[in-house]
C-alpha cells in the first residue's frame, strides 16, 4: 500500500499497538488484512510478481469480485479512484481486505469470459484485460467503458450504480476495444444492451454490430431490442484484441444508445 507520494503507507493491523508497514510477501499467496486505516484519493495498491506474464488472482477491495488477471509486467499499480461507478462503500471503509494468490493451472485454461475484469481502470494499465474507447469526451464515470466488464448486469436503468454503462456520448463512430495483452482464442461474445424502459422508452438498440480482431478478421452480426443477453457465435479467433464497432443505430430507435456488459468467451493460450 504506497501513499500519494509512493511511500510504503504504515499503520496497525489489528490488536497490535506498533505502527509496521502495509506491505506483504508469499510465494502464491499474499494477504493484507487491516481493522483501521482510512484510504485517501490518488493513493496506490502495488502488486509485484517475480515473473513478468503471469496469471494471478486479485481482490484489492471488499467490494471488487476476485479476478484473475493477466499481469504483463511484474508490476501493477492500482491508484484509487477519484470518480467511480461502484457502491458507496467502495474504499470508503476502515476494515479492509486484500487479498492476491497465483492462479492454479486448470483456473487459467478453462473456457471463461476473458473480457471480464472488475479491476480494470480508466488509466492504461499492465493488468488486462483493459478496456478503452474512442469516446474521450465522457466525463462521466458511469459512462466509462470500464462499467462493460465489470461484471454488473443491471440493465433497466441508466446512471449511477448498479446501472453503470458504456454509453456513447451520440458518436456514431464509437468503437469499444479489449485488449487481452497477450493472444487468446475466443469463439463467442455476448453483449448485454442497456434497456431503460422504465417509465419511457429512454433506450434504443442497435440492429447490427461489427466484431474486429487483432488478426485482421472482422465479423458483422445482426443484433435487435432485447433485454437479455445476445450471444455471437464465429469459428475460433486467435487474437490479441477485440473491438466492437459500426454500431449502427435502428431505424426509430430512441436516442440514447449504451452497453451494460461485453463477454468475451474462449481460451487462454498455453
Amino acid at each position: 500500500m504506497l501513499d500519494q507520494e509512493d511511500h510504503v503507507k504504515t499503520g496497525v493491523f489489528s490488536y497490535d499497538k506498533v505502527s509496521k508497514p502495509y506491505r506483504v510477501s508469499g510465494n502464491d499467496l499474499a494477504v493484507l488484512g487491516i481493522k483501521k486505516m482510512a484510504w485517501q484519493v490518488g493513493e496506490k495498491i502495488r502488486v509485484t510478481t517475480e515473473q513478468p506474464a503471469s496469471y494471478v488472482w486479485v481482490q484489492l477491495d471488499e467490494t471488487l469480485a476476485p479476478t484473475l488477471v493477466y499481469l504483463a509486467d511484474t508490476k501493477w499499480t492500482y491508484t484509487i479512484p477519484a470518480e467511480k461507478c461502484t457502491v458507496d462503500t467502495a474504499f470508503e471503509s476502515h476494515r479492509h481486505y486484500l487479498m492476491v494468490r497465483t492462479a492454479m493451472p486448470a483456473e487459467i485454461g478453462a473456457y471463461q469470459n476473458l473480457a471480464l475484469n472488475p479491476h480494470d481502470q480508466r488509466a492504461t494499465s499492465t493488468a488486462y484485460p483493459h478496456v478503452f474507447t474512442n469516446v474521450t469526451d465522457e466525463p462521466d464515470p458511469v459512462f466509462w467503458p470500464q462499467n462493460a466488464v465489470d461484471g454488473k448486469l443491471a440493465n433497466i436503468s441508466h446512471g449511477s450504480y448498479p446501472y453503470g454503462s458504456w454509453g456513447i456520448h451520440e458518436h456514431a463512430n464509437a468503437t469499444l476495444t479489449i485488449d487481452f495483452g497477450r493472444v487468446v482464442k475466443l469463439t463467442t461474445v455476448r453483449l448485454l444492451f442497456r434497456h431503460d424502459h422504465l417509465e419511457r422508452v429512454h433506450d434504443g438498440y442497435w440492429d447490427h454490430v461489427t466484431l474486429a480482431f487483432s488478426n485482421g478478421d472482422e465479423r458483422t452480426f445482426e443484433t435487435d431490442d432485447c433485454a437479455d443477453f445476445q450471444t455471437l457465435t464465429f469459428e475460433p479467433q486467435l487474437t490479441d484484441k477485440l473491438i466492437l464497432k459500426d454500431l449502427h443505430k435502428a431505424p426509430n430507435s430512441a436516442r440514447f444508445v449504451a452497453l451494460t456488459q461485453i463477454e468475451a468467451y474462449g481460451y487462454n493460450q498455453l
